[in-house]
C-alpha cells in the first residue's frame, strides 16, 4: 500500500522517468523538462564513469525509467546489455545522436556541441511526451540563449590558449574555443618518464601556465609537470552536474593572468 502510495505521489510530481549515464547529463535534460521528468543518474557524484561498478541494486533503478540517455563512456558499454535485460521496453539514445566524435567521449564541455545533445533531448521528450511539447521547446530555446552567450564569452575573454591536465576531459571544450589542451595520460595509461619530459618541453614552448587537475583522477603527474614548468594547479571536476557551470569555470581560470 505505501510502496503504490508513494508511485502515485511520485507521477503527481513528475509526468516519467529517464536514466543517464553522467550527472551533467541531467543538468541538460532538466533545462529542458524542469521538474516533468525524474532524472536517475547511474554513475553517482565523485566516482568515475570509466572505473564505477554498480550494485545489482543499483542497476534495478533503471527498470521505471522510459528512457536511457547513454553519452559513450566505458560505463555505457559496459552495461548496456544488463540495463536492457532489467528493462527491456526501456528507449536507449545516444546523448552524441547528432555529433561526429572521435574516441574522447567528453562532449559535454563544448557549449557548441551542448546544443546538439539539448536538441537530442528536446527530440527525445516531446516524442514521449507530446501534450508538454511548448513547454520543453521553450526551456530548449532558453538553453540555447545561454550557451550561445558562453561562446561568445569564451572567445572574447580566454587569454591562455594551452593548458595541461591529467586526462583529456576537456578536449571538445579546447576544440570549441581554438585551445591546445595537453594531456598526461595517454590512451589510458600513466605517463613514461620520456612522455612526461617531452610533455614539460612543450609546455615550456607553448608558455602554459595552468596544469588543470580533476578530484576524478590522479594528482601527482600534474603537479609534478606544474612544479617542473612553474605552473599554477587549478581544480576542476568535469562531471559537476551543471556543463554550463564547468565551461564559465574554465573560462575564468584560463582568463587569468600572471
Amino acid at each position: 500500500m505505501k510502496k503504490l502510495l508513494f508511485l502515485m505521489l511520485a507521477t503527481l510530481l513528475f509526468g516519467f522517468e529517464v536514466s543517464v549515464t553522467i550527472l551533467p547529463q541531467k543538468g541538460v535534460i532538466e533545462a529542458i523538462a524542469k521538474d516533468k521528468v525524474k532524472v536517475n543518474v547511474m554513475v553517482p557524484p565523485g566516482n568515475s564513469p570509466a572505473t564505477y561498478s554498480p550494485s545489482f541494486k543499483e542497476l534495478k533503478s533503471i527498470r521505471n525509467s522510459k528512457v536511457y540517455f547513454t553519452i559513450g563512456v566505458p560505463f555505457d558499454k559496459k552495461y548496456l546489455n544488463k540495463i536492457k535485460s532489467i528493462n527491456p521496453s526501456i528507449k536507449i539514445v545516444s546523448f552524441a545522436k547528432y555529433i561526429k566524435t572521435s574516441k574522447n567521449p567528453h562532449i559535454w564541455l563544448s557549449p557548441a556541441l551542448l546544443m546538439l545533445q539539448a536538441k537530442v533531448v528536446l527530440d527525445t521528450l516531446v516524442d514521449l511526451d507530446f501534450k508538454n511539447k511548448d513547454f520543453y521547446l521553450a526551456n530548449y530555446k532558453e538553453y540555447i540563449k545561454k550557451l550561445s552567450s558562453l561562446e561568445v564569452k569564451g572567445f572574447r575573454e580566454i587569454k591562455q590558449k594551452a593548458f595541461i591536465t591529467f586526462h583529456p576531459s576537456f578536449y571538445y571544450f579546447a576544440k570549441d574555443f581554438h585551445l591546445k589542451e595537453i594531456a598526461i595520460q595517454k590512451e589510458g595509461k600513466a605517463p613514461s618518464f620520456k612522455y612526461l619530459s617531452e610533455i614539460i618541453s612543450l609546455a615550456k614552448k607553448e608558455g602554459v601556465r595552468i596544469v588543470i587537475i580533476s578530484p576524478e583522477f590522479p594528482k601527482k603527474y600534474a603537479q609534478i609537470v606544474a612544479k617542473k614548468i612553474g605552473a599554477v594547479v587549478r581544480i576542476v571536476s568535469p562531471l559537476n552536474e551543471k556543463p554550463t557551470f564547468t565551461i564559465n569555470k574554465l573560462i575564468k581560470i584560463l582568463n587569468e593572468s600572471r
